[in-house]
């Protein structure tokens, strides 16, 4: 127990608090709640974890404590673990962010969470950690996602103990500028802006989300609104704009109304700021190239074109600025250079034939300044489509050689037989093959489709593939078959064109996908779901739907040994994608994320059928009846009121999956079994039981002075108790 005493101290926005005593213990009842951030109570466990204080004897994992966090409705929000030496459980909650993809606060190491008592000693209690030695304030510890993580700020002002909100305009220090970012996109927003480097010839680029004509700007106080081409000038004034080139890194609207009121606005900033600003042609996009720290610019259909250039009335001369046929902008002193690839002459000698390569690489090309081997030297410059053609057989043939046995070869006439033949020799590792991304295959916006596409979130008139390309699909290793179908809680595959897109160890799947079967992710005209939004922006990533799988065929396998390193692990038969539905963290075992709800409004009665004896919930899902259920011995019937869409309506399930034939869910067992309504285990604590019946002379007949409540504090009750 900590002693009571005072401590000076000096905080931002709270200069008239000069003392602030501090309290004997941690109280939840007088705890001050901050906007934006979710305060979640943890003791530590008795093995070293992390339990609730109410659940002592149950050891949380990271996916129980986002779990916790998601079913209270904050998912958005910044989270705050208040527990002593918070610290020493870092690596726990390090993936707990990952989960949540916010930012984590916790206490440090050595200290021990209290509350100061403000002024008067009255009001909410702001937590403070304390050091258990010195008894001083210490700072809150950020923790932010791994994949996502950043030495720029968070979210909150962490100073001397207290957590304070921002205030003023979303903004992220850039290199050579500024990232404007919302509530929505603060992380991710966060990350990418610190893999940009800074551009030569005082380039300046701001990072900003482009909405409805204009360009989106978020408050620290978790509102946003569109700001006009001038009303971004005055937010940038502070940056040394006049006279310069300004880089703006967006991704215009699908809208072709939207393109034509951004271009308009785009045009204002520079008559505005005095600045030439720099944007992607209309309908693309700017990408991040991994590896070089810089960004290029991309149409429609993912190739690298041009940037587009809005410059002031009272501009002269020709731009300082060019575009490289990478999509880069550089200084246009620099002069184009050409690179060339030295290759070795192929030996010719018989030996050199009969052995094979240890390890093979072949290089795809992809356009632009690409090099190719010629037998009379190196070549540099762009490739013509005959050669590009030509080397892609090439590169089919060297795969058909890497998994074709060697010919047998027949003996000499003079040459003895031998009796018995020498034991084969021991199985050798196929070589790795190194594989250049498959090309971007041409875009149309698809005509009329059939009602049965898959995700219920895709509206038509999407941008689909025009002709028939390749690409690569992550599937799980072991003895999983392409008959199964590939273990997914959406109704779709992502596929990827670059090898490289996906981590080392993971196991690939060649799939040749006809006209019209995928679309490309950059150009998705769809309001993704939360769950999905990491997937938004990816050039290289294309969404195959489940209504559009018969026109995607297997081809081979491979494992990724390395970075673009791929090993052959056998060819696939050929037949077309499936989609077996699992469990996942956002789903039901057996059925797939994108599921009809019920009820569509308001709240609905429904009935459940529960053990008498002291028996828990069931961890996946309970069957619901709309009609109370014949008299079962040994069972309780509860009367629920269940809110909108906690429940799912599996018939309504099963016929809007049956036209999904190259999807297998278990959604047809269940209809096949009678049952209407399940509720999954989430949503247990929002279902309130109003009445409960017990079996008595063979009828229900109802338990009196029944407490109503959620559904898990009721039902322990009426198993301990004797309802009749």
């Amino acid at each position: 127990m900590v002693r009571e005493h005072m401590y000076a101290m000096k905080t931002a926005g709270n200069a008239d608090i000069p003392v602030l005593p501090v309290t004997r213990r941690f109280d939840p009842r007088k705890h001050r709640r901050i906007t934006g951030l979710f305060d979640l109570w943890l003791e530590p466990g008795p093995r070293g974890g992390l339990v609730l204080p109410a659940r002592p004897d149950r050891l949380l994992t990271p996916r129980s404590i986002a779990d916790l966090v998601r079913r209270s409705g904050e998912a958005a929000n910044d989270v705050r673990i208040l527990t002593d030496d918070g610290a020493r459980h870092s690596g726990l909650l390090s993936e707990v962010a990952g989960l949540l993809a916010h930012d984590v606060l916790v206490g440090p190491d050595g200290a021990v969470i209290r509350h100061h008592a403000g002024r008067d000693g009255t009001g909410p209690l702001h937590a403070v950690p304390l050091d258990r030695a010195s008894h001083r304030p210490k700072d809150w510890l950020v923790i932010q996602p791994p994949d996502l993580a950043t030495p720029l700020p968070g979210w909150f002002t962490v100073d001397r103990g207290l957590v304070h909100p921002r205030k003023g305009v979303v903004g992220l220090p850039l290199r050579g500028g500024l990232v404007l970012a919302t509530r929505a996109d603060f992380v991710t927003r966060r990350a990418t802006a610190h893999q940009l480097g800074t551009a030569s010839g005082g380039l300046v680029t701001v990072a900003v989300t482009a909405r409805a004509g204009g360009f989106l700007v978020g408050d620290y106080g978790g509102t946003q609104r569109v700001y006009s081409g001038g009303q971004l000038a005055a937010l940038l004034g502070d940056l040394p704009l006049y006279g310069s080139d300004l880089r703006l890194w967006l991704t215009w609207p699908s809208d072709l109304d939207e393109q034509h009121v951004l271009a308009a606005q785009a045009l204002a900033l520079a008559e505005t700021t005095g600045a030439t600003v720099w944007t992607p042609p209309p309908g693309g996009g700017a990408e991040l190239i991994d590896g070089q720290r810089d960004l290029r610019a991309l149409d429609h259909a993912g190739e690298p074109v041009e940037w587009h250039a809005y410059r002031p009335r009272f501009a002269t001369g020709p731009p300082v600025l060019r575009t490289t046929p990478d999509g880069l902008l550089v200084p246009a002193s620099e002069r184009p250079g050409v690179v060339l690839r030295a290759w070795s002459r192929p030996d010719r000698s018989p030996v050199a034939e009969a052995a094979p390569p240890a390890d093979v690489r072949v290089l795809v090309p992809r356009g632009g300044d690409t090099a190719l081997p010629l037998p009379d030297g190196p070549h540099a410059g762009p490739l013509e489509p005959h050669q590009e053609a030509s080397d892609l057989h090439a590169f089919r043939a060297t795969l058909r050689m890497l998994r074709a046995p060697d010919p047998p070869r027949s003996a000499p006439r003079h040459q003895a037989v031998p009796a018995d033949p020498p034991p084969a020799p021991p199985p050798k590792k196929p070589p790795a093959v190194s594989l250049a991304p498959f090309p971007r295959p041409p875009l149309v916006v698809e005509g009329r489709r059939a009602p049965a596409y898959g995700p219920a979130w895709l509206p038509p008139r999407q941008y689909v593939n025009a002709d028939e390309f390749e690409a690569f699909v992550v599937t799980p290793g072991g003895a999983w078959s392409v008959a199964d179908g590939i273990p997914s809680a959406e109704l779709f595959v992502v596929a990827f064109l670059d090898p490289k897109s996906v981590p080392p160890g993971s196991h690939l799947l060649r799939v040749r996908i006809g006209p019209g079967g995928a679309i490309p992710m950059a150009a998705l005209r769809a309001h993704v779901p939360a769950r999905l939004q990491h997937l938004r922006g990816l050039h290289e990533a294309y969404l195959l739907p489940a209504g559009r799988l018969n026109q995607v065929s297997t081809m081979d396998r491979f494992q990724v040994e390395g970075p673009g390193e791929l090993v052959p692990a056998g060819e696939s038969d050929g037949v077309s994608l499936r989609i077996r539905c699992t469990s996942s963290a956002h789903s039901l075992a057996g059925l797939p994320n994108d599921v009809r709800r019920w009820p569509t409004s308001g709240t609905r009665r429904a009935y459940a059928l529960v053990p008498a004896t002291r028996v828990p919930l069931p961890r996946g899902w309970l069957r619901l009846y709309r009609q109370p259920p014949p008299v079962q011995v040994g069972r309780l019937l509860l009367d629920l009121r269940v809110p909108r869409d906690r429940a799912i309506d599996v018939w309504s399930t099963a016929d809007a999956l049956a036209p999904l034939t190259r999807v297998r869910s278990q959604v047809e067992r269940l209809r096949m079994a009678r049952v209407e309504l399940i509720l999954g285990s989430r949503s247990y604590g929002r279902v309130r039981v109003r009445h409960a019946y017990a079996v008595d002379a063979g009828r229900w007949r109802r338990v009196r002075q029944l407490e109503r409540g959620p559904l898990p504090a009721v039902l322990p009750w009426l198993q301990s108790s004797s309802p009749i």
